[in-house]
Parts: structure tokens; C-alpha cells; sequence
């Protein structure tokens, strides 16, 4: 063993370049470091893993008396010996012969880090070599990076992430900007907003990675910023020419990629190819029905080996497990791809989106709801893509398929109406169908040309499909037609073709996810001025939807008839209904959806003169509806819905008045604004502090349901309140009383009237 005089201590190369962002990942690393002996930083090609890694060696090495060493791993090949390289570079020399001997000898009892750069190719000999030194060197640490793991029981993985490419404080450049910057600084040392803008926009679409950043940095010498965004269709081609003095890998994106493709056997670079089609998230499922009868059964091992080896990446998506790729790996998987690969892996996609979509359908109205809204938002980008392929061969029918069985749950219900509107177009471009889903899809277009001022238009188109309907013979799409004649006559005329409509259904709703038939009736009541009728038909509806453990539906419901109470100056009514369907939106979790309810209550307070109220609620639903507001998305003829709410607010209280109020809403965090919306007054400095002697803040529910207790409602009444079953009631009391530190109903009752909230 040798003495500490007489081994050599180790080095650390140079950093050539600044270091930046990742403050908080380093300190998350050091923080790993101390509690593992083996930290593994785990990440794709051109993540940074090797600076990281140097970094955060100097940032310890007070703690590592007896030296650091850096071994660069990337010239052993995998026939090659590890062992012998770290011999090499540190310098053992042992009496035994045998190298990993040896280099126990060279350390023995000392405190020291040994950084091992770039296993990925040599990980089962790294695994082996470096479990023999944590055995024999109790004093020693290490750290490996690698594009896989090492697979051995010590080991801790610590993932070394993208920079961030964009910062939500607004006011600073993001870490991803600022590598950026840091790296044509002498070439743009004064960029422009318009600069700005294109460098922000190329490093989201680069994922933030810092190498592909700097190679795109690199062609400012040559191309403005906005001219690189521009070429990013091809970032490949693009991300070349990186620093002679690199290693090969560094030096373009196709090379940093390649290296990782090379460590994959066959199968696991087959489904990387087919995976490379979807450009959003996607679950084990899709990977499955992807393989097909080629390995669906080993997809499981395929996608955990991917994962393993930096290829992809996991999503956290909620209660689903969802991976990707970065941008630049997806569009190698696409280069990699045989034409007739690509052929088939854009068909598999298109089919299996237009069985998922149906699988929504069938599961629409019931308690799967929240889910549903959920995968559907995440995984717009490959239905974007599926809609894509239909149009590049002219499939006409699985367009219409696609979009018909998605309209209320992908487009209306995230507020893409427009966009809907533009893929019938494309649709009818190609020509419609003479299918049910082609009759459909004509009853649409027919409704949003009648809703934008096109009346001609619109009825030529509902005829057209009144037509088609009558040639396949289906009475759904016949009950569409019905539905949207009704909607465009839109006077006591309706109700009778409403009523048809429900009749060719079966005389119930068959298909709510397509036409809920029986909500617009109880709406079309409403607006008719058949109120107990409607109210009727409501409250049925509402027990239905109970017992199913649906919300969706019935929000849609209740807010149409809250905005028709409050056309009609019945105010109190308006608030009582809208505020229901912001309970079950909020069951629901569904961000445009809790916004569009909470426009609504503007429109509310803004009829009923409470203008403070209406400006804060419009600050709350800022940011999701964008300029032309929540409402306009989701309904096309509700265009000018939020301008006017504006209008009136500004006009009563002045702009500055209107602008404090509107600031105010907009601080509050997203449990505050739906907890102001169900009528709570927020206390001053809402969002900074809890209720006094809470150890935990109540949810906006539990502050929801303590007003209710707080006026002596009962569980069961509280729960006929909130459009919620008696239990769920009765846990939210449980878990306020809990949080608190309360033990009776009267305690929760005396905090919530100290806390001035007002029930719902």
C-alpha cells in the first residue's frame, strides 16, 4: 500500500469557458454526494455531464484531503481495459500485476474522489473495477458520468438536467439565454428585443441543452439569431462545427446522438425509430401497441433500457408514467428511419390515437373525467401529428375520425375551438367524407360558419350534412343535424328540434362526449324563460352526474345557465350556478377550465356593478385565456365576452382603480383565486402567510366547505351545495379539523367567521 507521501495526487482539467446557471442542481449533487459513496450523473449527450461533474469536484475538494482525480473513459473501447487506464492516469504501480489490485494498493486508506468520465460504452467494467475500489478503499468516493448506469447496489443516480429555457421570474435572461449569450458575447454584445426574442425561442426549441446551445451559438459568427431559429427545421444539419479541440462527440449534435445510438442493441434502436414520431409525451401503452407483434410483450425491458441509457427521458405527468426525447434525439430517430419505416410508424400512431380517442368516448361521462382532460392536453402534439399524416396521404375519413371523436374533449374542452374550425377546413379541402364521422363533421363546420356572421355559408353546409346523414343512415349524425339546426334557429322552434334530436338518440344521451343532448335541452329551457323546467331538468341531470362521478358535463351546464341567468339580471341565481361549476372544474383540475368559471363570475359581478370584484376576477384568469379571453376560446359566438366585462369595469372605476384591482387578483396564487371566487375574502397578504394557528393552510375547498359549516350546513347539505357526495364532504370537514388542530364542528365554525369567509 502506498504511503500518503509517496502517492501522486490527482488533477483536475481546466475550464476554459464560464460555468453557468445550475446553482441549485450543484448544491443538490453536493448534497447526494454526502450521503452515497458512488454518485452516478446521469444524462443524455450534451447535457454537460463532464462539467458538471469537474465543478462539483472543485466545489469539495476540501472534503477530499488526500486528492482528486479525473479520468476520462471515452478512448476505451469496449474490447479495451479500464483498469489499465485508471492505472495509467494516476499512476499504481503494484507488486501484484493485476491492474484493479493494484489500484486499491495506490489508494488504500486515504480520503480521496476519483471522478470517472464517460462509462456509457465500458459500464460493465466500470461497474466491475469500481465496486472492488469502494470494497478496498473505505476512504475513497466516486463520481461516474455516463449516459447509463452502472447497475451495482452502491450506486446513487443524480440526473443532471437541461438548463432551464425559460424563466418564469420574466425579468432575467434564463440559464439557457445566458449560456447563449455567455458564448457569441465578443460577436453580440448588445442583441436587440427582436434578438432576444429568436435566442429565447431557439433554446426551448433546442430543450435548453447546453451543447446544441453553443454549437448554435457558434453560427452567430456567420447568421443572425433569427436566420439560426429559422434553420432549426433542420437542427442536425445546423448544430455542426463545434471546437476543433472537442472530442469527435462534441463537436456536432449528430455525433453526441450517435454515440448514445451505437450503445443500443437492435431492438431497443427499432423502437427508438418508431418513438421518433411522436413529438410529444407518451406512455408504456403507445410504446406497446408501437411494437406490435414486432415485441410488444418486451417494450417494457426496451423502454427501461432507454430510459437507462439517456436515450429518452420520464415525464412526470400526475398518476401516469410519461417518457419523450429531446427535440434533437427525436429528429435523429426520424433520420435514422427507412422511408417505408417512417410509413409505417406514422400509420401505427394514426391508429392507435383514433382507437385511444374512441376509448375516451366510450369513457367519457363518469369519474375518468379528470384523467381523460389530462392525457389529452399532454398528448396534443401527437394528434396534432396523426391529424398531420392524414392530410400528407389524403386520408380524408381518418381525419374526420380523428376530429369528431375528439371535439368536446381535445378541442372545445381546452378552449381549441378555432382550432377545430381549421382542421374541418382542411378536411373539406380534401372532401368530406360520405361517412357518419364525414356527415358530422360537416354539422360542425355548418355551426361555426353560422357562429362567425357566415349565415349562407352555414346553412349550405348543415343541408350538405342533413344530406350525408340520410345517405349512411345513422341516426347520430342525424341527432347532430337536429342539434345544430336547433342551436342556429335559436327561438321556441328549437326545443321541438332539440327534443327530435334526442328522440333519433334513443331518447338518451348515447354519445355526451359528441352532443350532450340533454344538458342543452335543460339550457335551452333556461334561456326560453321555462325556468321550473329547466331547474328540473337540471336537478336531474346534476343527481345523474353524481351517481356517475362525472363533472365535466355538468360544469358545461351549469355555466351556460349561470351566464344565461345573468343576461337576464338574475344575479343571485348566476353566482349560485357558476359557482357549482367552478367546484366541479376545480375536481377536475383542469386549468382552462377553473379560468373560464372564474370569467364568468367577472361577467357576474361586472352586471351586478361589483367592479372591484370583476377586475380582480379578470387578474385571477390571466394568462390561460390570453387577450381575447377564456370564453371566446371555447365558445366561438362569446367573441368580445371578456372586452366587455373590461369595458364596463374600466368605465366604472377609472384606470387606475381598475388596474390595482386587476393587479391584485393576478398575485394570487391558484388555490386564492378559486378560494376568492367561491366567495372567500382573502385576508391581507394572501399567498404570503398561512391562517393564524394553522400549522398547514386549508385548501380552497376545505376554506370552501368551513364557510358552509360556518352558516350550520350539514354534510349532506354542504355536499348538495358543491355538486359533491356526502363523504367527500364529510372528509374535507375531517381534514380542515385535523389541519387545524381542532376537535368539533363549532371550533372550524368560529375560525372560518374569523377568517371572513363567506360560503359558496
Amino acid at each position: 500500500m502506498k504511503t500518503m507521501e509517496s502517492r501522486r495526487p490527482g488533477a483536475l482539467p481546466p475550464e476554459y469557458s464560464s460555468f453557468v446557471g445550475r446553482r441549485t442542481q450543484l448544491a443538490a449533487a453536493r448534497t447526494a454526494l454526502g450521503e452515497t459513496r458512488l454518485l452516478t450523473l446521469l444524462g443524455p449527450g450534451g447535457v454537460g455531464k463532464t462539467r458538471f461533474a469537474i465543478r462539483l469536484a472543485q466545489s469539495v475538494r476540501k472534503l477530499y484531503p488526500d486528492g482528486l482525480w479525473f479520468i476520462d473513459l471515452s478512448g476505451v473501447s469496449a474490447s479495451g481495459s479500464v483498469a489499465d487506464e485508471v492505472n495509467r492516469i494516476v499512476g499504481a504501480q503494484g507488486a501484484s500485476g493485476d491492474a484493479a489490485e493494484s489500484i486499491v494498493e495506490f489508494f488504500g486508506e486515504g480520503r480521496g474522489l476519483l471522478v470517472l468520465d464517460n462509462c456509457e460504452q465500458v459500464a460493465e467494467k466500470c461497474a466491475e473495477l469500481v465496486a472492488g475500489i469502494l470494497h478496498g478503499c473505505p476512504g475513497l468516493s466516486v463520481v461516474a458520468t455516463s449516459r447509463a448506469r452502472l447497475h451495482i447496489a452502491p450506486e446513487r443516480i443524480f440526473q443532471v438536467e437541461p438548463l432551464e429555457p425559460a424563466d418564469p421570474r420574466r425579468n432575467a435572461p434564463s440559464p439557457a439565454v445566458s449560456l447563449f449569450l455567455d458564448r457569441c458575447a465578443a460577436l453580440l454584445p448588445e442583441p436587440s428585443a427582436a434578438e432576444l426574442e429568436a435566442i429565447a425561442e431557439i433554446c426551448v426549441r433546442l430543450d435548453g441543452l447546453p451543447l446544441a446551445i453553443e454549437l448554435a451559438a457558434a453560427r452567430v459568427r456567420v447568421i443572425s439569431p433569427v436566420q439560426i431559429l429559422e434553420r432549426l427545421a433542420e437542427p442536425l444539419a445546423l448544430l455542426s462545427s463545434g471546437a476543433r479541440d472537442a472530442p469527435d462527440r462534441q463537436q456536432t449534435m449528430r455525433a453526441a446522438i450517435t454515440w448514445s445510438y451505437e450503445l443500443c442493441d437492435e431492438s431497443e434502436r427499432k423502437v427508438l425509430r418508431r418513438m421518433s414520431v411522436f413529438p410529444g409525451s407518451w406512455d408504456l401503452a403507445a410504446a406497446e401497441w408501437m411494437c406490435g407483434s414486432d415485441g410488444g410483450d418486451a417494450a417494457l425491458d426496451i423502454v427501461q433500457s432507454l430510459l437507462d441509457k439517456s436515450i429518452i427521458s420520464r415525464r412526470p405527468s400526475g398518476e401516469v408514467v410519461y417518457f419523450g426525447m429531446l427535440d434533437t434525439v427525436r429528429r435523429f430517430g426520424i433520420e435514422q428511419s427507412t422511408p417505408d419505416e417512417l410509413q409505417e410508424a406514422r400509420s401505427r400512431m394514426r391508429d392507435w390515437y383514433l382507437a385511444r380517442l374512441d376509448r375516451l368516448e366510450a369513457d367519457w361521462y363518469g369519474p375518468n373525467q379528470a384523467y381523460w382532460l389530462a392525457s389529452t392536453r399532454t398528448e396534443l402534439p401527437n394528434i396534432r401529428a396523426a391529424l398531420e399524416f392524414c392530410f400528407s396521404t389524403r386520408d380524408a375519413q381518418g381525419a374526420a375520425r380523428l376530429l369528431i371523436t375528439g371535439w368536446r374533449v381535445v378541442w372545445q374542452a381546452h378552449g381549441r375551438t378555432d382550432e377545430l374550425y381549421r382542421w374541418g377546413l382542411r378536411v373539406l379541402d380534401l372532401g368530406i367524407p360520405r361517412t357518419a364521422e364525414g356527415a358530422q363533421i360537416m354539422a360542425m363546420l355548418g355551426a361555426f360558419a353560422f357562429g362567425r356572421g357566415e349565415v349562407e355559408t352555414g346553412l349550405e353546409r348543415v343541408a350538405a350534412a342533413d344530406e350525408l346523414a340520410a345517405h349512411v343512415d345513422d341516426d347520430l349524425s342525424r341527432a347532430i343535424v337536429a342539434h345544430v339546426r336547433a342551436l342556429i334557429e335559436h327561438g321556441p322552434g328549437s326545443m321541438q328540434l332539440f327534443r327530435e334530436a334526442l328522440r333519433l338518440e334513443g331518447g338518451s344521451d348515447l354519445n355526451p362526449a359528441r352532443s350532450n343532448l340533454e344538458e342543452t335541452i335543460a339550457i335551452a329551457e333556461y334561456g326560453l324563460g321555462d325556468r321550473e323546467a329547466a331547474a328540473r331538468h337540471r336537478d336531474a341531470l346534476i343527481a345523474r352526474s353524481v351517481r356517475a362521478g362525472e363533472s365535466f358535463e355538468t360544469a358545461f351546464m351549469l355555466t351556460n345557465s349561470g351566464l344565461i341567468a345573468t343576461a337576464n339580471g338574475d344575479f343571485d341565481s348566476a353566482v349560485l350556478m357558476l359557482r357549482q361549476a367552478l367546484s366541479l372544474n376545480q375536481n377536475l383540475e383542469d386549468p382552462f377550465a377553473i379560468a373560464m368559471s372564474e370569467e364568468s363570475l367577472a361577467s357576474v359581478a361586472a352586471g351586478a356593478q361589483d367592479f372591484v370584484r370583476a377586475a380582480t376576477l379578470l387578474g385571477i384568469t390571466d394568462g390561460i385565456g390570453g387577450a381575447g379571453g377564456v370564453m371566446a376560446s371555447y365558445v366561438p359566438n362569446a367573441r368580445g365576452f371578456r372586452a366587455r366585462i373590461i369595458e364596463s369595469t374600466k368605465s366604472a372605476l377609472g384606470d387606475r382603480a381598475y388596474a390595482a384591482a386587476y393587479a391584485r387578483g393576478a398575485a394570487l396564487t391558484t388555490a386564492e383565486g378559486i378560494a376568492y371566487a367561491l366567495g372567500a375574502q382573502l385576508p391581507a397578504g394572501a399567498g404570503t402567510r398561512t391562517p393564524s394557528g394553522a400549522p398547514t393552510a386549508l385548501s380552497a375547498r376545505e376554506r370552501q366547505v368551513a364557510a358552509l359549516v360556518g352558516q350550520g350546513l350539514t354534510d349532506r347539505q354542504i355536499a348538495e351545495r358543491l355538486v359533491i357526495s356526502p363523504r367527500t364532504a364529510e372528509g374535507h370537514v375531517a381534514s380542515s379539523l385535523t389541519k387545524l388542530g381542532f376537535s368539533s364542528r363549532t371550533q372550524l365554525a368560529a375560525w372560518s367567521a374569523r377568517s371572513d369567509a363567506s360560503p359558496a
